[in-house]
């Protein structure tokens, strides 16, 4: 007869060896992905091939396609882990309280934030041609949960201007900043990009004020 601690040895011994091949596997996947977004970033999608990223990732090109099959795989596998790191959303609904001017700034500063985490994705996107975007675009929706957001508040506080172009415009210049640097090579950074942020922010606040309706 079979001698169960001799089977329950034999599976213990097969379990560990899997769980260390998993482990290098996975690890192996994540270095792909990583060099994989540099250079897409850097040179642009077209431009970087298969085995380029390969050797970037210290790995052979066979192992890119047995573990994503296409480059076009991989990038989707980029957006998805941009997606699953991206927190944004939460962290709105965590900190807007419904106070009108505090949520201004929060709004922007949170959405700041998240664009200079996410810099090399959004470096990446300005290589990439139109229809590879839209798979960017609909990744995170924070702007239709703010413009959701701040209709309640504008209600609350008796604003009489639409939320969605408030909104629009209001993700539209911290966006338009952001690129200036990126396109500018970090020039436009440090005390000036502070500045400019917080002068953002009063902007906001004060313009809003005058379409509250007065008894």
């Amino acid at each position: 007869m079979f001698d169960k601690r001799v089977k329950s040895k034999v599976y213990i011994g097969i379990t560990f060896k899997n769980m260390g091949r998993t482990g290098g596997m996975m690890k192996t996947r994540d270095k792909i992905l990583d060099c994989a977004q540099r250079l897409f970033s850097e040179e642009g999608f077209d431009k970087v091939s298969t085995k380029r990223i390969a050797k970037e990732a210290e790995c052979n090109e066979v192992t890119i396609f047995r573990l994503f099959g296409t480059k076009n795989r991989v990038l989707e596998e980029i957006i998805n882990k941009f997606v699953e790191e991206s927190k944004i959303i939460r962290s709105l609904h965590e900190s807007l309280t419904g106070e009108l001017e505090q949520d201004i700034a929060k709004s922007i500063l949170l959405y700041q934030n998240f664009l200079h985490q996410h810099e090399i994705i959004f470096r990446l996107q300005l290589k990439l041609s139109d229809s590879e975007n839209q798979k960017f675009l609909r990744t995170i929706d924070f702007k239709n949960y703010l413009v959701d957001h701040f209709i309640g508040v504008f209600h609350e506080h008796k604003i009489h201007y639409s939320p969605e172009i408030f909104v629009n415009d209001m993700l539209s210049s911290v966006m338009g900043s952001f690129l200036l640097k990126i396109l500018t090579q970090g020039k436009f950074t440090g005390e000036r990009d502070g500045h400019f942020l917080s002068e953002k922010i009063k902007f906001y606040q004060n313009s809003i004020n005058q379409y509250k309706k007065t008894e």
